[in-house]
């Protein structure tokens, strides 16, 4: 197992969106993720108008409830909040007018983005322009997963590589978790060294038996994992 410190990408504040529905799967959820060796995760609820309207004040006191009840389980497990946001034209607006919720060093906050997955997006350079204007480090989530680079990853590697952008893959998606193609572009990356960060997706607890926990003893090579996020 590599050396776990981070995991970037979880939607464990319960009831926000389409990750735990409870307090008792959160925690259920970072009791296992602590028995893989992560000592902290970097919750990333949806933010997607019209779909998942969460903002900063909507989301901080569901946050404060998960950490009164790690406290109360006497559970030791550093939680940090960001947000993955989708990108599309209410991220711009966001960007230009308001913190984003993010992760990484203060003189470089990262931001985790998604596309939809199955068509190329109109606004994909429009939602990093936005980001790197306002002073971001974007980071995509689970690059593998979208069709459109999985048919020419070379060719969108390269124009997200224009606006700096570090790329995020999935854990499971080692192991089959998302199907053959995010499979097989995932293990490709990881075996060029592409992906600046691995995380888990996590939803509900029971992927981490099924998924995170096989996916990572694909990752025994990589070192220490996401050490320095916060």
């Amino acid at each position: 197992m590599p050396d776990l410190v981070w995991d970037l990408h979880a939607h464990l504040i319960p009831g926000v969106d389409d990750g735990v529905t409870s307090i008792d799967d959160a925690l259920e959820s970072i009791r296992g993720l602590q028995a893989l060796g992560y000592r902290g995760s970097v919750l990333t609820p949806h933010i997607y108008k019209g779909v998942y309207p969460n903002t900063r004040a909507t989301l901080e006191p569901a946050l404060t409830a998960l950490r009164v009840a790690l406290a109360e389980a006497g559970v030791d497990y550093a939680i940090h909040m960001a947000a993955e946001y989708f990108a599309d034209e209410h991220l711009i607006e966001l960007a230009s007018r308001e913190p984003l919720l993010s992760f990484g060093p203060p003189a470089s906050p990262h931001v985790l983005l998604e596309y939809p997955y199955s068509v190329e997006p109109l606004l994909w350079a429009d939602a990093l322009s936005a980001l790197v204007r306002a002073g971001y480090t974007p980071v995509l989530a689970h690059i593998e997963r979208y069709r459109f680079v999985c048919d020419d990853p070379k060719l969108w590697l390269q124009r997200f590589a224009q606006f700096g952008v570090k790329i995020q893959c999935n854990i499971g998606s080692l192991v089959g978790q998302y199907g053959r193609p995010a499979h097989d572009l995932a293990r490709q990356l990881r075996d060029d060294g592409v992906p600046a960060f691995w995380g888990t997706d996590l939803h509900r607890p029971s992927q981490i038996e099924k998924f995170i926990k096989p996916g990572l003893t694909h990752l025994t090579d990589i070192g220490v994992l996401n050490a320095q996020l916060t």
